[in-house]
């Protein structure tokens, strides 16, 4: 199944410690307008000292979306000795470094409500890298667009690193790429519908609606017997057949050579940023996980760093084992079942067999009887006759 046509991202597997793991997700998101800056400073504050500029958040992105175009909201933000003495008491007017740059300038953007704020940027260890200021929109001004955008500086104090940039869209998350690899839906046992896959789909944070196909859907869908999905195309097909109904403003289409595209129609979804997301979650295939090594390479003597993983391998066998115990043992209860009744059905049927001949017999049994009783009279009367036969001249004379 591996990818199963692009739908997950990579087939399972198992890691060193013997634990399989499945990809069950694959999902897209956007992400909000910002850009950053460096710190320089420090920046001291006298009486009468201010920075001011113009900040614009959420304008719609020309290359996401159609006119007309809305401009955003564009609020002045003034930061001056007051706003610094409210929140740094003790510093006397002066900003020192990043973090109270940081804190500052998301005071004076609160306060306007402006619709964006400042954020520092933490390392892969989690410490803060120093210096790198991020200037972001909250996406909470109620429009579709997610950017921001800074006009108009002026200071009396230097920039401390801010200075007027050009608008910096968010990217809207509500489209994915799917890398589609042919596979095959296979029989599973006797069970000709084939392996079951059920994936559930989502667009823009809506409900997540559930699908699933097996190889009979996939056969019938593509008039085919093998259950394969050959083509980017007959990908497609089979998504369309899946998502359409729930999601009709989703387009699916191919747009390259193992490329397929999954994208909200821009004509009717503007939104963009963190409010876009698309894609699969809660992926499963019926018959996984599958063990990936054979019964017979298990050998602790010669590997004894595998443990983990022959570990890994005898969980899987074993709760495959259980599971078919207990389909075998629902099997056996289904026959039990069957055979009782097959047993009664044959007891009420001797015993119906036996009521049926039984009420024939007394109808035959009486019919004889009648017909025994009309022979004596028959017989009775020609006796009579024959031994009377001048009286009964005398009667047909008369």
């Amino acid at each position: 199944m591996k990818t199963l046509g692009g739908i997950r991202n990579y087939d399972t597997y198992m890691d060193t410690q013997g634990i399989i793991h499945m990809d069950n997700t694959n999902t897209y998101g956007g992400n909000r307008g910002e850009f950053d800056f460096n710190f320089s400073g420090p920046l001291t504050f006298n009486p009468g000292d201010i920075v001011s500029f113009d900040v614009t958040v959420d304008a719609d992105n020309p290359a996401d979306v159609d006119p007309p175009y809305n401009p955003g909201k564009t609020t002045h933000v003034v930061i001056d000795r007051n706003l610094i003495d409210t929140w740094m008491p003790s510093a006397n007017g002066v900003i020192s470094n990043f973090v109270e740059y940081t804190l500052i300038l998301n005071r004076a953007l609160a306060q306007t409500n402006s619709g964006a704020l400042t954020t520092n940027v933490s390392d892969s260890h989690g410490g803060l890298i120093p210096n790198r200021i991020v200037f972001a929109t909250r996406e909470d001004s109620g429009l579709d667009g997610s950017s921001v955008e800074l006009t108009n500086f002026y200071s009396d104090v230097g920039s401390g690193g801010l200075s007027d940039t050009p608008v910096h869209y968010g990217i809207r998350g509500s489209r994915m790429p799917v890398y589609f690899v042919p596979f095959q839906v296979f029989t599973d046992g006797d069970n000709y519908d084939g392996v079951k896959v059920n994936f559930q789909f989502s667009v823009n944070g809506a409900s997540a609606t559930n699908h699933e196909f097996d190889r009979t859907y996939v056969n019938n869908l593509l008039g085919k017997t093998d259950g394969k999905i050959d083509t980017p195309a007959e990908m497609v097909t089979l998504l369309q057949s899946l998502i359409g109904t729930d999601w009709p403003d989703v387009i699916i289409e191919v747009t390259g050579p193992t490329e397929i595209s999954l994208r909200s129609d821009k004509t009717v979804d503007r939104l963009s940023g963190r409010k876009t997301a698309i894609g699969f979650t809660g992926i499963f295939v019926s018959i996984e996980p599958l063990a990936e090594q054979n019964f017979l390479d298990i050998d602790i003597g010669s590997n004894p760093q595998k443990i983990g993983i022959y570990l890994g391998y005898m969980d899987v066998v074993l709760a495959d084992a259980i599971g078919a115990g207990t389909k075998l043992g629902s099997i056996k209860t289904r026959i039990d079942m069957q055979t009782d009744f097959a047993h009664t059905l044959k007891d009420t049927l001797d015993k119906g067999i036996g009521r049926l001949v039984d009420a024939d017999m007394d109808e035959a049994s009486t019919r004889i009887k009648a017909l025994q009783t009309q022979q004596q009279l028959a017989i009775q009367a020609l006796q009579i006759a024959n031994n009377n036969a001048e009286h009964v001249m005398q009667l047909f004379r008369q």
